[in-house]
This record gives C-alpha cells, sequence and structure tokens, in this order.
C-alpha cells in the first residue's frame, strides 16, 4: 500500500510539473486552473489515505476506497481534457491494473465497473460531444476495453503472483540445500581441501582445520603442496594419474605446528563445475595416526604368536639335554677337581649353561605363561614393594636413584598379582641397565575415568633410543643390553596385553625413556575383556 501512494505521489507532482510547463512556455495565454485544483485534490487525497491507513490499513474496503478514488482523479483528468472526447481516457488502465494486482481478478472486475460508471457520469452530464450515437458507440467500446484490461490484468496477476511463490519455494529448497551441504561440510570429521587448476587452496573445512592444526584463513591462496608438506612436483604426477584414473590415493607424515606428528591418508580428485569442465582438486584426509600404530601392533602379534610357537618346542628340545650337560660337567668338576685351565673351561660351561637355562625359562615364560589369575590389589602397595626389591638387587647401585609419586595412597586394582610383580620388575631393571652412569627413575601411579583406566609410568633420565629402536622395543630378541635375552620387553608387552591394557614408550637419545602403561581399574566392567580400542605400541621419537 505504500509503495502505491508513492507512486501517486510521485504521479501527481510529475503532473503538476508538466501544468506549470505548459503554462508557461507552451500555452501562456491559457489558464489551467482547473488541473492545478485536480492536483490539489490528488495531494489531498493522499493524505486521506495515509490516514485512513491507521485504521483500515490491510482490509478490503480500504483497498476498494483508494480504486474508486483513483478512478474520480482519472475521471477528473479526462473531463479537464474534453471529457468523452478526451484522449487521456486511457489512463483508466492504471486503476484498473492497480484493482487486479491487489485482488486478482475480483478487484479488477470492480475497478473497471467504478471507472465506466464515473466515465459514464462523465457522457450523462454531457461532458464532450453532444452526439447520442458517437456517446453510445465510446460508453459500449470502453466498457468493453475496461473489461478486457480488467481480464488480462487479473490473468498476468495471478500469473505473477504463482511465479512469485513457486520461485520462493525454490529459492528456500535451495538456501536449505545451501545450508544442508554447508552443515555436511563443517560436521564431518575427515580434512577437506579445494584448489583450483594450479593447486591454490580456495577452502578448507574445520575438520582440516582440526587435523592440521592450521587455521583456514592461514592456507587459503598458498599452494596446496605447501599446505600439506608435498615433494614440489608432485601436483604435477597427480594431475597425470588423475587423467587414467578417477581418485588417487596415498599416504604421509605430516608435522603439525603443535609438534606432533601424525600419518595421513588423502585421496584426491577432480572439481567439475555443472556442465563437467573441470574446475580444480579436492583434497581428503584423515588422520590414520592410530589406524597406522594398530596395523602396526598386529604385525607385531603375528611375529610374537609365532615365535611363542617355536619357543615353546625349543624348550622341550633344548632343557633336557642342557640339564645333562650341566649335570655330568658338575659330576666331573667333583670328581676330578681340575685345576688351571681346565677349571676355568668348566666354569665358563656352567656359566652359559645357567645363562641358557635362563633364556629357556624366559621363553618359557612368553610362550605359555600360565592361568590368568586376576584378583583384588593395591597397586601402591605391588609398586613399593618391587621398589623395595630393586633397591636391593644387584641392578642397583649407589649412583642410582628412585623417586615414587602416587595419586593416592591406594590405588585399587585387578590383577594377576604374580604377573604384575613380573612386569614392574622387568621395566624398572630395564631403567637402571638405561642409566650406566647413574641417574633417576621416576614411577608414578594416577588413575583416570572415575577409576576405569590406571596409569602406571617408569620414567628414566639415562640413555634413551631412537625411534627405530623405539619401534622394536617390544619385539622379541632386540636387547640393548649386552646380558639380556631380548625376552623381557615382550613378555611384559603381552602380561599387559592380557589383563586388556595398553603399553606406550616414549624416548629419544640422551634424553631418557618413559614407558606407560594403562590397566582397567577396579571400577571397570571387566577384568580380562577386550578394550574399546585394541591395545597399540606407539613409539614416538
Amino acid at each position: 500500500m505504500r509503495v502505491l501512494m508513492t507512486m501517486r505521489l510521485v504521479t501527481v507532482t510529475t503532473l503538476l510539473v508538466a501544468a506549470f510547463a505548459i503554462e508557461l512556455w507552451i500555452r501562456p495565454g491559457q489558464t489551467l486552473r482547473p488541473l492545478f485544483a485536480l492536483t490539489a485534490v490528488a495531494y489531498g487525497l493522499v493524505l486521506l489515505f495515509a490516514v485512513s491507513e491507521w485504521r483500515l490499513g490491510g482490509t478490503a474496503a480500504f483497498l476498494y476506497l483508494q480504486v474508486i478514488g483513483d478512478a474520480a482523479l482519472v475521471t477528473g483528468f479526462v473531463a479537464i481534457t474534453g471529457g468523452t472526447a478526451s484522449p487521456m481516457s486511457f489512463l483508466y488502465v492504471l486503476p484498473i491494473g492497480v484493482g487486479s494486482l491487489l485482488a486478482l481478478r475480483r478487484g479488477g472486475l470492480i475497478a473497471a465497473g467504478a471507472c465506466w460508471v464515473q466515465y459514464a457520469a462523465l457522457a450523462a452530464m454531457g461532458v464532450g460531444p453532444r452526439d447520442t450515437g458517437g456517446a453510445t458507440y465510446s460508453l459500449v467500446v470502453h466498457l468493453v476495453a475496461f473489461l478486457g484490461v480488467a481480464q488480462l490484468t487479473a490473468y498476468l496477476a495471478e500469473r505473477l503472483r504463482v511465479q512469485g511463490t513457486e520461485l520462493a519455494e525454490r529459492q528456500g529448497a535451495v538456501a536449505r540445500l545451501q545450508a544442508l551441504n554447508e552443515n555436511i561440510v563443517t560436521s564431518i570429521h575427515s580434512g577437506l581441501i579445494t584448489t583450483d587448476l594450479e593447486g591454490t587452496v580456495g577452502f578448507m573445512n574445520p575438520g582440516g582445520s582440526e587435523i592440521t592444526g592450521l587455521p583456514p584463513e592461514a592456507v587459503e591462496g598458498r599452494c596446496v603442496e605447501a599446505v600439506l608438506a608435498l615433494e614440489r612436483g608432485s601436483l604435477g604426477e597427480l594431475r597425470g594419474r588423475l587423467i587414467e584414473k578417477r581418485r588417487v590415493r596415498f599416504e604421509r607424515w605430516f608435522d603439525t605446528p603443535a609438534g606432533s606428528r601424525i600419518f595421513l591418508g588423502i585421496a584426491v580428485s577432480n572439481l567439475y563445475d555443472r556442465t563437467g569442465q573441470p574446475l580444480g582438486y579436492i583434497f581428503i584426509f584423515q588422520d590414520l595416526t592410530e589406524i597406522h600404530a594398530l596395523e602396526h601392533e598386529i604385525r607385531l602379534k603375528e611375529r610374537m604368536a609365532a615365535l611363542g610357537e617355536m619357543a615353546a618346542g625349543m624348550a622341550h628340545e633344548l632343557r633336557n639335554p642342557l640339564a645333562a650337560i650341566s649335570g655330568s660337567v658338575q659330576y666331573l668338576k667333583s670328581a676330578l677337581r681340575p685345576e688351571g685351565e681346565t677349571l676355568d673351561l668348566m666354569d665358563i660351561i656352567l656359566r652359559e649353561s645357567q645363562r641358557l637355562d635362563q633364556a629357556i625359562r624366559d621363553f618359557l615364560t612368553f610362550a605359555r605363561p600360565g592361568r590368568f589369575t586376576p584378583e583384588p590389589t593395591d597397586l601402591v602397595r605391588l609398586l613399593e614393594d618391587s621398589v623395595r626389591l630393586l633397591t636391593k638387587s644387584r641392578e642397583f647401585r649407589a649412583d642410582h636413584r628412585v623417586v615414587t609419586r602416587f595419586e593416592a595412597p591406594s590405588i585399587r586394582a585387578v590383577v594377576d598379582v604374580n604377573r604384575m610383580k613380573q612386569v614392574f620388575w622387568n621395566l624398572a631393571t630395564n631403567a637402571l641397565k638405561a642409566m650406566p652412569d647413574g641417574g633417576t627413575l621416576t614411577i608414578t601411579a594416577e588413575s583416570a575415568g572415575h577409576g576405569r583406566i590406571l596409569a602406571v609410568t617408569f620414567e628414566d633420565d639415562g640413555l634413551g633410543m631412537s625411534e627405530q629402536v623405539a619401534s622394536g622395543y617390544f619385539q622379541p630378541f632386540r636387547s640393548g643390553f649386552s646380558e639380556g635375552t631380548g625376552l623381557g620387553a615382550a613378555i611384559v608387552y603381552r602380561l599387559v596385553e592380557e589383563h586388556g591394557g595398553r603399553i606406550r614408550v616414549r624416548s629419544a637419545p640422551g634424553e631418557g625413556t618413559a614407558v606407560r602403561l594403562e590397566l582397567p581399574g577396579a571400577g571397570a566392567a571387566g577384568t580380562r575383556t577386550t578394550p574399546e580400542a585394541p591395545s597399540a605400541v606407539e613409539a614416538i621419537a
């Protein structure tokens, strides 16, 4: 309605300016006061409509009041310009069109009727030619014209309204689809990067930012090779491979700005527009660090299973001959009472026999650890007993120091006590061996997740290990000590796995080693259950 009032003001003002121009330059001797009076009436009607809108706005009565008022203004203008003979009668199209546009067919017919009645009143009052036949013809022609205009404008208004409704629905569907696409791209945890044909990054989703640690605004406009730390020229190689296949997949390590190292699985495909023309490339990537660790663990389990079967067979085949050899040498030593080099050789035989027997014993522990018998116990007490024995062992020297840090005086757990003592003993003695020049062994114990997870850490400040050595720390026969059998860490791994726990190693050359055990706590659902994720060995240099 307000748009209609504005257009009315503009039209009346234009008419007023035109009247002034006509009076001044075209017909200075002819007065146009009737036209000025009509303009004043038009301004008055606009003011009346504006005041009436406060009470009648939005009603059908207010609409028809404006249509009839506009028709009256047109009738006045027609009367001034010649009555029924005026060439300006076409202006009746305006109120008829407004009525059809606002009230469709009914409004158009009412507006057409109002215009024809007022036009007929001009003919009845004799405003215009007094030829009866001509006046009748003019009335009939105008009636048909008004009704035709009403029908046509009503049809166009209806079609316009239908098209407007369909357009609004389609725009709403497009907006919903765009919002859905944005939500999908934003919500997926995988990383997504789009580039142009030159490899310049145009977009990265929040999942990609979370994985790489790079904010989206920091990667936009950069080359994707620099963003994902790809080799220079690799984009050209990918472009060639994408000609042969729809998608190319590869894996690589990625160093985040925070200093961590993650293993990425990256898939690259072409990006097309609706016509099938290439726009650039799509890089979809995921953090596969945990999966990579699990694959490493599976391979380790397979090797350990094969070695365990071999160990069980070797133990039976070697132990009996070894016992016979050791017993025979002991008998000869006591019976012959040798001296000099002969005595030294017999001592070497006995000593190496004992060493071989220890290796076979470790084989049996690794291959056949015996029956698993968990029971409620206190981890703090187990650790304190282990430390007490450790300080009395031959591995503990005067320049060694043991520090314990327990979260609470008592931490309850459900474990096999004997096996857990062996785990603690092996890790503690390995830590002491890793500090040949002395140092501090720090043992910590804490609980997390409302007691569902217990963590025990053995950390030394000894020699440390390289990434390659740390990755094979729990594999059999890889001892870093001259007197070791290489089965101690493997036995630890197997015993922790039997408890449904996890074990991780963090080490670097010259910076010491930290071994962290994660065991199900007393508040867990079970004691020897399969954890949510299989136990994994992580070696972080």
